[in-house]
């Protein structure tokens, strides 16, 4: 029997930690935005938590077609301590040319980030980008230049509230 892939570890990744936060999840706020083409950097930002302590950035520029609708979707955990941001096409894939992209978040460090070329819908499945097609800091998942095939539908991020120095 084969080894399984590393999109299965990334998945079972995915899940431990959906798991972990969906024990102890507030309600998640889902906001709809459009995703405008001609290749102009547009951004779309939104804030979660006690006193507005989470914020999750998308920054992109795309080319190609007419505006898509898209939702962010923002959840905290009960505690406050995790915090999840996910940006994505609800009708699955994109038909844009994405030339860049960016999702920072504003107090949390991430710990689990994946970006999409496809998002799930109806009976298809969720195709992550290959993993040199992006990279994540502790703040933010970009696109690499020069890697990034221009195709994005979905980015998921679970992260950690940012110790606050004392």
């Amino acid at each position: 029997m084969a080894a399984p892939s590393g999109g299965f570890w990334t998945a079972v990744v995915l899940a431990a930690a959906a798991l972990k936060l969906a024990a102890a999840v507030s309600e998640p706020t889902t906001v709809p935005f459009d995703v405008r083409p001609g290749g102009v950097v547009h951004s779309f930002s939104q804030d979660v938590g006690p006193g507005n302590k989470f914020t999750c950035t998308f920054t992109y520029a795309s080319q190609g077609g007419t505006n898509e609708q898209w939702q962010m979707s923002l959840g905290t955990s009960e505690d406050s301590q995790h915090f999840t941001c996910t940006i994505w096409r609800p009708q699955g894939k994109s038909y844009l040319y994405f030339t860049q992209f960016k999702a920072e978040l504003r107090g949390a460090e991430i710990e689990y980030a994946m970006a999409y070329s496809k998002a799930a819908f109806e009976r298809e499945s969720d195709v992550p980008l290959k993993s040199e097609e992006f990279e994540v800091t502790k703040t933010a998942v970009s696109h690499r230049p020069g890697a990034f095939k221009a195709e994005l539908s979905k980015l998921v991020i679970v992260a950690k509230a940012a110790r606050s120095e004392l």
